[in-house]
C-alpha cells in the first residue's frame, strides 16, 4: 500500500504542475479578452458547457486507451491502430451530438439575449465549431499523451488525466474566442 502511495505521488508531480501551469494560461487567456466577453455575455455562457463537454470527453478517451493497454485489447502505437481511430471516431460522433444537444438548449437563451437574428446564426456556428475543435485537439491531445505516457511505463490515468482537463478547458477557451474572432464578435 505505502509503496503504491509513493509510486502515485511520484508520477503525479509533473502533471499536477503542468496541470496548474495550463489553469493559469486559461485565466489568462479569459482576463486578456475580459472586456470583449463582457460585451457580448452569450460568449460567456458557451465556455463552460464546452469546457465541461471537452473535459469529459477527454478524460473518456483516457481512461477507455489505459484499460485498453492494460488488457492489451490495443496496442499503444500512433500508426495504423484501428482502436485509436474507432475510440476517436465514436468520441467525435458523441461531441456531435453533445454540441448540437449545447446549441439547441441554449437558443432560447440566445434569443432572449440577442436582438438579431444574424447576431443568433453567429453565436450559434460559435458553439458548434469552437465545441468541434476544443473536442478534436483535447481528443488527440488525449490519446498522444496516453500513448506516450504508456509507453514510457507511466499510468495515463496518473500521468495525463489532470492535464487533460485542462487541456480541455484551454482549448475550448481558445476556440471559442478564435471562432468568435473570425466571426467579427470580439
Amino acid at each position: 500500500m505505502t509503496r503504491v502511495f509513493w509510486k502515485v505521488l511520484k508520477e503525479s508531480r509533473v502533471p499536477l504542475t503542468l496541470a496548474a501551469a495550463v489553469g493559469v494560461l486559461s485565466g489568462a487567456l479569459l482576463e486578456m479578452r475580459l472586456e470583449a466577453l463582457i460585451s457580448l455575455p452569450v460568449l460567456l455562457a458557451i465556455v463552460p458547457p464546452l469546457n465541461d463537454m471537452a473535459g469529459d470527453l477527454g478524460t473518456i478517451i483516457v481512461a477507455r486507451l489505459t484499460t485498453a493497454f492494460y488488457l492489451g485489447s490495443i496496442e499503444p502505437k500512433l500508426r495504423r491502430n484501428k482502436g485509436l481511430r474507432m475510440n476517436l471516431f465514436s468520441l467525435m460522433l458523441v461531441s456531435t451530438i453533445t454540441v448540437l444537444y449545447i446549441s439547441f438548449i441554449l437558443t432560447p437563451i440566445y434569443s432572449i439575449t440577442l436582438n438579431t437574428g444574424s447576431m443568433l446564426l453567429k453565436v450559434l456556428i460559435i458553439v458548434i465549431i469552437a465545441g468541434m475543435m476544443g473536442v478534436l485537439f483535447t481528443l488527440l491531445s488525449g490519446i498522444l499523451l496516453s500513448v506516450l505516457s504508456f509507453r514510457k511505463g507511466y499510468d495515463p490515468d496518473i500521468m495525463v488525466m489532470p492535464m487533460i482537463t485542462l487541456i480541455g478547458d484551454f482549448l475550448s477557451i481558445a476556440s471559442v474566442l478564435l471562432v468568435a474572432k473570425m466571426l467579427g464578435l470580439v
